[in-house]
């Protein structure tokens, strides 16, 4: 039986921690696979000690819980999987399923919509971001624009002073920590949709099922 772990950034919350673990333990309900976790940092156990803790020799997939293909995406993921003393199959990081966009979209009605992701340096991350938004837009027909809490581009505090109608505000981030309760402070009177974390979100754990039946590319063990 083939074993799935969700690698996470990890947090010095322990909020974020018992996130990816509550979801693991639905995807494990729903899809009946075995599914564990692992982090990257701050929590434990690390992904080098998830893989060992298995008495089997069946095959283990690892889903990076990850947003979009920055430094941690780039590096720490490699770095983590060079040093596993067995072979996993490494699937996509999450990065932007539409699915998810689309539903909680849906959720706020007609809009406007503040989408606000972490941010990133890396400017082909935040153009993704962008066109993933204005995609989900499309689809849907609501109103949502890009926002981010840290680095270049629009604020979300830009945003949200810019606006001429009340705005709904979609944190686009997996689970609680400080920049979720920095996306509370900053909507202030705006409802804030994925209040606990995008984890926390049935059209997020369909995303996980779904992922945990499709194996992507192999990477062989350092």
């Amino acid at each position: 039986m083939t074993r799935l772990i969700l690698l996470a950034h990890g947090s010095p919350d322990p909020r974020s921690a018992a996130a990816v673990r509550a979801a693991a333990a639905g995807v494990a309900d729903r899809s009946g696979a075995g599914v564990e976790v692992a982090f990257l940092d701050h929590d434990a156990p690390s992904l080098a000690e998830a893989v060992s803790a298995s008495a089997d020799s069946g095959d283990v997939d690892v889903l990076p819980l990850l947003l979009s293909r920055a430094f941690h995406a780039r590096v720490d993921v490699p770095a983590a999987i060079a040093g596993l003393s067995r072979p996993v199959r490494l699937l996509d990081p999450l990065g932007h399923p539409p699915g998810v966009l689309d539903a909680l979209l849906l959720r706020s009605g007609s809009g406007p919509v503040a989408v606000v992701a972490a941010g990133t340096r890396v400017e082909i991350e935040r153009d993704a971001f962008s066109t993933a938004v204005q995609a989900a837009a499309a689809r849907t027909g609501v109103d949502a624009v890009p926002a981010f809490l840290t680095g270049p581009g629009p604020s979300l505090t830009q945003v949200l002073a810019g606006a001429a109608a009340p705005v709904a505000v979609l944190a686009w981030l997996l689970a609680p920590g400080r920049l979720l309760d920095r996306v509370h402070d900053r909507a202030g009177e705006h409802p804030v949709l994925a209040p606990a974390g995008l984890l926390a979100e049935p059209s997020l754990r369909d995303e996980l099922v779904r992922r945990a039946r499709v194996p992507l590319a192999r990477a062989g063990a350092g």
